[in-house]
């Protein structure tokens, strides 16, 4: 990651896939707070660094098209972006019933999304697709509380991080691609 600097540490990993316990792994990594309101100021960054592939998975995207959002806004410019520059984005986001709230913001930022040419899926009704997990290049990735919303930059108590490494973030990278492969709608 250029321009971003990290923090080295060995990090053990144990994860449970499809319901069986894993053994504990250890990886060299490299890690980074994005901590309350200095998320955007963490994460444009690195979508601006993304070169061949995003992967998202988001609980609540929030568009805001007709007002100045801050950090909202430069993230979804950034991810607009990095579509129109040829990175493979996709986006799993998470979906209630037809009329919720969540629904409905998440609905109308796909729209946004698609016009950009990005891949989008929605999890499954009566599921949560709760995880804020961004992947970039299979070798970096943001995991935390942050919704993209101008309450989660700015209000709420959030906390995410950073991690680089490849082998450190597998576990993520094959979640990601299970559940994209899962859903059927897009």
């Amino acid at each position: 990651m250029q321009g971003v600097r990290l923090s080295s540490f060995v990090c053990s990993v144990l994860y449970s896939h499809a319901g069986g316990l894993e053994t504990m792994s250890t990886f060299d990594a490299k890690i980074q707070p994005a901590i309350g309101s200095q998320y955007p100021s963490v994460v444009v960054p690195i979508i601006n660094a993304a070169s061949h592939s995003i992967d998202i998975m988001m609980y609540e995207w929030k568009w805001y098209s007709h007002e100045n959002a801050g950090g909202v806004e430069k993230f979804n410019l950034a991810i607009q972006g990095a579509a129109r520059r040829g990175v493979k984005v996709r986006v799993l986001m998470n979906i209630e019933s037809m009329g919720h709230a969540i629904t409905k913001i998440n609905t109308r930022t796909e729209q946004f999304l698609r016009l950009a040419g990005i891949e989008v899926k929605f999890g499954q009704i009566g599921v949560a697709t709760h995880a804020k997990l961004l992947i970039f290049d299979n070798r970096l990735m943001v995991l935390g509380s942050h919704n993209i919303s101008k309450g989660s930059f700015s209000r709420n108590q959030e906390a995410s991080i950073v991690v680089e490494g490849g082998e450190a973030i597998r576990a993520y990278i094959d979640y990601f691609g299970l559940l994209w492969q899962q859903m059927n709608n897009g």
